[in-house]
């Protein structure tokens, strides 16, 4: 049995975050909150599921109550992972989405908190798992079963870690989720984007990770990567900052009238990874 602030711990929750989420936890009625709590566990049910409990936290200050909400939730989660036989590491790395969210905040607006809410019914419902560098997804894509491959913020994607994350992954699925006959891996990211090739050096680690993927759609006009690249979407081009050899190059990019946006591809499951 594990508690509330073992997973805080585990996941290295900014102390100053895991007090409120302590404190929080006293006063949340998770008997009163089960209905739409459940929600969360099902995917057709998920923003159903959201819209009631932000219905219910009212105004709720850097959106701590959902968190703790979240959080506690967790530990229902934990005890499936145990059944399943999944390892703990898993379960705090994949969970460690909760801690990261709430420093990337930090990053972006000054302060902690949590604006990630609409992300993270995939791990409370163990369709989405980090694995090593990676995380990987379960759904659907075209009617078929497919893995969806997101990389998080400080995932650090060199060749050997993103064919370890692969390999692991195949191994998982098969373990852990038989009956889940996925024939792709998907994946829609910025770090997909061919335009990158104009912005970055041909032995980049980004681009690297691009090559496994059959790119069928580019996105050029969509901002999301402004999030991920300069930590704000809402500066002009003028505004963003040049503190790393990314984010010059690729405002210089922009200035010269290239664009980014986002790309979608796949790998076919059986492919291998090298």
């Amino acid at each position: 049995m594990i508690l509330l602030k073992d997973i805080c711990d585990g996941i290295k929750m900014p102390e100053e975050v895991t007090n409120i989420v302590l404190e929080l936890e006293k006063e949340l009625d998770m008997k009163a909150l089960e209905p739409s709590v459940c929600k969360l566990y099902r995917r057709s049910l998920w923003q159903e599921g959201l819209g009631e409990l932000r219905k219910v936290f009212g105004e709720d200050k850097n959106n701590y109550k959902m968190l703790t909400c979240m959080l506690v939730m967790g530990l229902d989660t934990y005890k499936k992972y145990k059944e399943k036989g999944i390892s703990d590491k898993v379960f705090y790395d994949t969970f460690a989405c909760f801690s990261r969210f709430v420093k990337e905040h930090m990053a972006s607006y000054g302060s902690y908190g949590f604006d990630r809410e609409w992300w993270t019914p995939r791990q409370l419902s163990m369709e989405e798992f980090r694995l090593g560098e990676l995380e990987f997804e379960v759904e659907k894509w075209e009617g078929e079963d497919v893995i969806s491959v997101h990389i998080p913020s400080d995932a650090s994607i060199t060749r050997e870690n993103c064919v370890a994350s692969y390999t692991w992954s195949k191994e998982f699925f098969k373990e852990y989720y038989p009956g889940f006959a996925y024939k792709y891996y998907i994946c829609d990211s910025w770090m997909l984007s061919p335009g990158l090739k104009d912005v970055l050096p041909a032995d980049s680690r980004i681009l690297s990770f691009q090559k496994d993927f059959t790119i069928t759609e580019w996105d050029k006009e969509n901002p999301s990567y402004l999030e991920w690249v300069y930590k704000n979407s809402n500066l002009t081009l003028e505004e963003l900052p040049e503190n790393t050899s990314l984010q010059r190059n690729i405002k210089k990019h922009l200035k010269e009238g290239g664009k980014i946006g986002t790309a979608f591809g796949y790998i076919k499951a059986d492919t291998e990874i090298k």
